[in-house]
């Protein structure tokens, strides 16, 4: 069984700077009412670390040490303790690499994909023409989803949610991997596994709970609804593929975009919907043979290009 003083340093690695309401703060609270000694060797750990992380302090510590060797001081910070401090260190160190804050703001170039690996074992897969701000706090990972679509891997914390803002909607998780498309007129959610939370920003209540392989779309008026889809096709781009089944003029307009220095826009009205698997490598090709197999047409303005109805 381990001593008061290794508890207390155990104790003192796990709630380092951490919020009052930390789900072991009762269990804390509990262990220290149970000993005198345990308050005891928790004050006088945490006094020492104050002392030991401090620079003036520790080399005034260090010359007093070599004056006297039989002083207090040294007494604690000899064998089980000085190991107990160093590896303490090494501890709050890794915490704060993991739990600490982070801002980064993330953009890709039409045609330009990028892979983001963040701290806490997250990865980010950003489509072309994609922004996304990060923000971590010690106790929250939020991310705001401001253009385009991504692929989310995330590393599971429980005591730390993951949510996404996407304008319509915030989605929420505690690990998995799923897809956000923020098209203009809606926004589509696909998973490929674990769970996440849709929750509707526009209607309060409105909300869908997704598991593996299940597709949500959220309106423009902010309902939220269930689509008959595979989830996979969310997840193509990565292989350098654009997967569209019964998509409308302005999906597929919307997603040409995002690889075309000239962008795609859908007309109003109600168009001819579109199945068809699109090699990235061929996206000009694919959208100039449209009129031939859809009754479409394209006219090409100043800087864009209009995908009409027939």
């Amino acid at each position: 069984m381990s001593t008061p003083r290794e508890q207390a340093a155990l104790w003192f690695a796990r709630l380092y700077n951490a919020a009052a309401d930390h789900p072991e703060r009762a269990q804390f609270e509990a262990w220290l009412a149970a000993d005198p000694r345990h308050a005891a060797e928790y004050h006088e750990f945490a006094e020492l670390w104050g002392d030991f992380a401090c620079t003036q302090r520790t080399e005034a510590l260090a010359q007093s040490m070599e004056q006297n060797r039989q002083r207090q001081r040294r007494r604690l910070l000899q064998g089980s303790v000085l190991a107990v401090l160093l590896a303490l260190g090494s501890v709050l160190g890794w915490h704060a690499h993991r739990y600490g804050a982070l801002e980064l703001d993330l953009q890709t170039d039409i045609g330009k994909r990028q892979v983001q690996q963040l701290r806490d074992g997250t990865e980010l897969m950003l489509d072309a023409d994609t922004h996304l701000h990060v923000h971590y706090a010690p106790h929250l990972r939020q991310v705001e989803l401001l253009r385009g679509e991504a692929i989310f891997s995330v590393a599971r914390q429980p005591e730390r949610p993951f949510v996404i803002d996407s304008g319509l909607a915030r989605i929420r998780v505690l690990g998995t991997r799923f897809v956000i498309n923020r098209l203009p007129d809606r926004l589509r959610i696909s998973v490929d596994h674990g769970v996440v939370q849709v929750d509707s920003l526009a209607k309060p209540g409105e909300s869908q709970v997704l598991e593996a392989g299940q597709v949500a779309e959220v309106s423009a008026d902010g309902r939220v609804q269930r689509l008959p889809r595979a989830a996979s096709d969310a997840f193509t781009f990565e292989n350098d593929r654009l997967v569209f089944e019964q998509a409308d003029l302005a999906e597929v307009a919307a997603s040409l975009s995002r690889y075309r220095q000239t962008p795609v826009r859908a007309a109003p009205g109600k168009g001819p919907r579109i199945s068809a698997v699109v090699q990235l490598s061929d996206v000009e090709g694919f959208l100039q043979s449209l009129p031939r197999v859809v009754p479409v047409r394209l006219h090409n303005e100043a800087a864009t290009t209009l995908l009409q109805p027939r």
